[in-house]
């Protein structure tokens, strides 16, 4: 189980490697840069990006929310500012369980209604990649540079949001860990509603666990309750850092659901969810 975790950190440094490589070079650095780009959930662009957009539904039923971890270049950066924090003297600010919000179901509902009539300009300041190109932007602006004028905004518009883009991300995950992705973003919101019909899920092991709450400390999306034995697959962005945090082997990432060790364990699992 170990292993995904490093495994999930090879692929996230190649996918934002050639992301940083595609906006701030240009593909022209390398064809195999464009892989960036191809492999994004682009709603605003479906024409276009309709094909990758099937394909990512396919693989999140399956395995959950892995575009989050490892190709969503914002999640990337979520994680590179979550990484500061430890490494600046808060490391002993561990995470915990958070419920989920019901905000993001609002912003995932003006995210919509904003595509509908072909608003797309708020579309462009709120979805990952778009959100990453307004930060390339800030030190090459022809990144943006057609996008914002076919809008006829002004590229500017596209290096200020970058800007403004960078400094929040940078505070709100300092401060709060993935819940940008899990409270915020669009796609994570409407990945996280398909948490049903996952073949392979987060799960706690009842029998093995022994409270420790190394997983709970440790879950940048805090969505692990180690008092009630639950993972909010929903939010759960893949990372696979509690798999590797368990010295019990306690909690896995495997495609049958964990029974609760008693029934009242059962009973409080369906009233938190």
């Amino acid at each position: 189980m170990r292993q995904l975790r490093v495994f999930r950190i090879f692929i996230t440094t190649l996918f934002f490697v050639a992301t940083v490589v595609y906006l701030i070079i240009g593909p022209q650095i390398h064809p195999m840069a464009m892989i960036s780009e191809k492999s994004q959930i682009l709603i605003s662009s479906l024409t276009v990006t309709i094909g990758v957009t099937l394909v990512w539904m396919v693989i999140t039923i399956i395995f959950g929310r892995v575009y989050c971890s490892s190709v969503c270049p914002v999640g990337t950066l979520n994680d590179f500012f979550i990484w500061l924090r430890k490494k600046t003297g808060k490391q002993k600010k561990v995470f915990s369980y958070k419920p989920q919000k019901r905000w993001s179901v609002h912003i995932l509902a003006i995210y919509v209604i904003c595509l509908l009539p072909g608003l797309v300009a708020v579309p462009y300041l709120i979805e990952p990649w778009n959100i990453m190109r307004n930060i390339a932007s800030i030190v090459r602006p022809s990144a943006v540079e057609s996008t914002w004028i076919n809008l006829g905004i002004g590229s500017l518009t596209g290096i200020l949001a970058g800007i403004v883009s960078i400094i929040c991300l940078g505070i709100y995950s300092y401060i709060a860990g993935r819940d940008y992705c899990t409270q915020v973003c669009p796609y994570g919101t409407a990945m996280g509603m398909l948490h049903d019909h996952y073949f392979y899920h987060i799960e706690l092991d009842p029998d093995k666990c022994i409270s420790c709450g190394k997983c709970e400390e440790i879950c940048r999306a805090s969505c692990i309750k180690i008092s009630e034995r639950i993972v909010d697959n929903s939010r759960c962005v893949r990372c696979f850092d509690c798999l590797a945090v368990c010295d019990n082997d306690a909690i896995h990432y495997q495609a049958n659901r964990s029974r609760p060790a008693s029934p009242l364990f059962q009973r409080k699992q369906r009233a938190t969810q």
